[in-house]
């Protein structure tokens, strides 16, 4: 059975409906094929109000009738589902998760068991499948059978793009705060001073939640807790678990200075020092206006030394490490993840790339694997409706 391999559709009620319209002509026109998504299939933690966590599968799909509608076809007449959880639908991965797909497409016992769920990865023959977010410390649990988890990834989603809008920087998050702040004025106009009063609103609560306030401690022992049921589940080894586990990264915000340089506030506050020195000079205090300077001068020069975009680029390298020792540890000859809306190839990693955002690419990337027991796989670019 040929498997369709698709990242990052982030499916909400902001999401382009030429997405839908793309993903119902591909389900279509593959009928009897295996669909594999892994992660991120709905965004919701996008939606406002955040949905219950008990409904969330049903209310990702009544907003998108046409792909509910396709997928229930495709698995009606003899095709399959595979579902990873991702960073923001964790639920779409649960070990029950498969019933409640089901259900929500109105499907009958039989063609309810060719569903496949997995909070976590999925292998078949030599391919691995993941989300691929535990390599990313922005958006690491602190377990990865922890749903939900707090990262600082999702706290910005639902803090900052969700009660602003702003769904531009769910693909444009890893700029400077330069760039960032100009983007504001360029996309959101008169609307961009509360955007980024948002941003610094979001920041704020973020340092407040990391450090030794940070809620992630405890975490891994639960994990631990679901570790069996879950290998039971995908039918993989505690070795291979293990192995995944200890290359996952720390979560950001465990650390609040982490969470002060990955926001960029050592900067912004040397700005504002900066700024404030000027203004003193201004107002005939010299010596004040010169500490203020010389301090936000110091800084800006200590935060720059440390890499003028010290975050462009590091999840899809992160990612590719991940993937590669993933291989290497587990004996896969292709690792597959998403995550990055970055598509990659490698001789044993590949990265679907996000279906619904593709980055300049000329169609919807996806990855066709024709045997999993003896990998084959290649890179299809879907072609994106008007």
């Amino acid at each position: 059975m040929t498997t369709l391999v698709l990242g990052d559709l982030h499916l909400s009620m902001h999401t382009p409906r030429a997405v839908d319209r793309d993903l119902v002509s591909l389900v279509r026109a593959n009928a009897g094929a295996r669909l594999a998504f892994v992660g991120d299939f709905f965004d919701l933690s996008a939606e406002t109000p955040r949905v219950r966590s008990d409904r969330a599968i049903e209310t990702g799909f009544s907003a998108h009738e046409e792909v509910k509608r396709a997928l229930a076809e495709h698995v009606s007449r003899g095709g399959k589902l595979v579902f990873l959880g991702g960073n923001h639908d964790p639920e779409m991965g649960g070990l029950t998760a498969a019933a409640e797909i089901a259900r929500a497409l109105d499907l009958d016992a039989a063609s309810a068991a060719r569903i496949k769920t997995s909070p976590w990865f999925f292998r078949e023959g030599r391919v691995h499948l993941e989300h691929g977010h535990i390599f990313d410390p922005d958006n690491a649990p602190e377990h990865p059978l922890i749903v939900p988890s707090a990262s600082l990834g999702v706290h910005f989603v639902e803090e900052f793009i969700a009660p602003t809008g702003a769904f531009a920087y769910l693909n444009a998050n890893d700029g400077t705060p330069l760039d960032l702040f100009l983007s504001a004025f360029r996309w959101y106009g008169a609307r961009a001073p509360y955007v980024v009063y948002r941003y610094f609103h979001a920041a704020a609560k973020a340092l407040a939640k990391s450090g030794p306030m940070f809620s992630g401690e405890g975490e891994g022992a639960r994990g631990e807790l679901a570790m069996s049921a879950f290998l039971e589940h995908v039918g993989a080894t505690r070795e291979i678990a293990d192995a995944i586990t200890n290359m996952s990264a720390a979560p950001t915000m465990r650390s609040f200075r982490d969470t002060v340089a990955r926001l960029y506030l050592d900067r912004v506050l040397a700005t504002v020092s900066i700024m404030a020195g000027v203004g003193a000079l201004g107002l005939g205090r010299p010596m004040l206006g010169l500490a203020l300077g010389s301090a936000g001068a110091m800084g800006l020069g200590a935060s720059w030394l440390r890499g003028h975009d010290r975050y462009g680029g590091s999840v899809a390298q992160r990612l590719q490490q991940g993937a590669l020792g993933i291989a290497d540890a587990t004996g896969a000859e292709l690792v597959v993840l998403g995550h990055a809306h970055v598509a990659t190839e490698h001789a044993t990693y590949m990265n679907t790339g996000s279906f619904a955002f593709p980055r300049g690419l000329q169609g919807r990337p996806l990855i066709f694997i024709l045997d999993t027991a003896k990998p084959r796989a290649e890179r299809v670019l879907f072609p994106t409706s008007s």
